[in-house]
């Protein structure tokens, strides 16, 4: 098994990768998310129903944000530049939920704020508070996989309290495996894969 922080890397570069990804690539990316496997399926439909709201918005303020003529001469409808640029930037987000839902699928949330603990590392050397910083993460995630019952009086004012109030003297456990030639080696060959491919099929 991949070193969990070798994973995260893996996912950060291909979310840059998507910044610059041709509509055709996406789709391919899309694809092969798709067959991942049934957890990360079911996760990414849960990300893309938490989401549509906002998806919807992206669409329409592109669709209607871009100026050019309208379809069929109607001004009601957007132009097809915006109608472009939009599918483009929905398709972009929804492809960046199923790689979230990979990494999520792939690791376990002791795996993921590991990870996040082991990249995090130099940042020591800058003086941020590595360990108060993933234990808050981990107290984040944990409330947002099992958010507590609503009970009568309050409200939304409690997910902004709970996570910051919890974190006093709280402690976390971290069980990484060691770091091995080839969890350097998946980064570096998904990096060099992810160049050829842009350079293959340039935007």
């Amino acid at each position: 098994m991949p070193h969990p922080a070798a994973r995260i890397l893996i996912w950060l570069m291909l979310a840059v990768f998507l910044q610059w990804a041709t509509p055709p690539l996406m789709l391919l990316t899309a694809l092969a998310l798709f067959f991942f496997g049934a957890r990360s399926r079911q996760h990414w439909w849960r990300l893309f129903l938490r989401t549509r709201l906002l998806l919807l918005a992206l669409f329409l303020v592109f669709a209607y944000g871009v100026p050019g003529e309208s379809l069929g001469g109607m001004d009601w409808l957007p132009g097809h530049a915006g109608l472009s640029e939009a599918l483009l930037h929905v398709l972009r987000l929804v492809v960046f939920l199923g790689a979230l839902s990979w990494l999520f699928a792939a690791l376990s949330q002791q795996e993921l704020v590991g990870g996040l603990w082991f990249l995090l590392q130099p940042c020591r050397y800058l003086g941020l508070p590595v360990d108060k910083s993933v234990v808050r993460l981990s107290l984040v995630l944990e409330y947002m996989e099992n958010p507590p019952q609503k009970s009568q009086g309050q409200g939304w004012r409690q997910w902004l309290v709970f996570p910051e109030a919890s974190a006093e003297g709280v402690s976390v456990r971290l069980c990484l495996p060691p770091w091995r030639a080839r969890d350097a080696g998946l980064p570096l060959f998904a990096a060099l894969f992810f160049i050829v491919l842009l350079m293959v099929f340039p935007a």
